[in-house]
């Protein structure tokens, strides 16, 4: 693999951390362990769509080498973060609720 394809794969995995962490902050339960899937929901969100599927929307930018749509990537990112940080309130609550 060559440097800037890790480069850019690192700079990937750290705006899903950012991405993931804001949405289960914004739409909680508010734990450190509850980052972790909003994190992965964002990760695979940007690698769906970024690279197995190779969607572009909107201006592209040179990022270490390659070609990224980096609005659209990280847009999606969002959506896909949010998503899986409500569906996972919904089961917490769910589970603290029969219990």
């Amino acid at each position: 693999m060559p440097p800037e394809a890790i480069a850019l794969l690192a700079f990937f995995i750290g705006v899903a951390v950012v991405i993931g962490a804001i949405a289960a902050y914004a739409v909680g339960p508010r734990r450190p362990i509850t980052v972790v899937l909003p994190v992965l929901g964002a990760f695979g969100s940007l690698y769906v769509v970024g690279h197995r599927l190779g969607l572009s929307v909107g201006p592209q930018l040179s990022l270490f080498g390659f070609e990224v749509s980096i609005v659209w990537d990280v847009a999606a990112a969002a959506v896909a973060a949010v998503i899986v940080a409500l569906v996972q309130r919904a089961i917490v609550r769910r589970g603290s609720s029969s219990a």
